[in-house]
């Protein structure tokens, strides 16, 4: 069924997740006071991007690793070894896109 919706353009799939193919609407989401944080493994990659687009967007000139400890701040997440993996991971895919850009360390968002 899956197969068959991503077949048909009606999905789109971001490593192990799915989503419709046409959202407008992405948010990242950060926990609620009082609630637990999402595990990153069940954040999709979009929805971290988007986090660390908006945050740069938030603070130009950012550092990295000052970006990375502010996501994770919003995300409700401690700075381990995986979920570093996995935002630098969205990192370097920012700059391969071209939203990302800066020099010595710094990141600004070109769009």
């Amino acid at each position: 069924m899956v197969r068959g919706l991503r077949r048909t353009g009606a999905v789109s799939a971001d490593g192990d997740f799915l989503d419709t193919a046409d959202r407008q609407d992405l948010k990242a989401r950060h926990p609620a006071d009082g609630t637990t944080a999402r595990q990153a493994a069940h954040i999709a990659p979009a929805e971290r991007r988007l986090a660390l687009r908006e945050l740069a967007a938030e603070c130009p000139g950012m550092s990295r690793d000052e970006l990375l400890r502010q996501a994770c701040d919003f995300f409700g997440w401690r700075l381990g070894q995986d979920i570093r993996a996995a935002l630098e991971s969205d990192v370097a895919e920012l700059y391969a896109q071209g939203v990302f850009m800066g020099t010595e360390g710094r990141i600004t968002v070109t769009r």
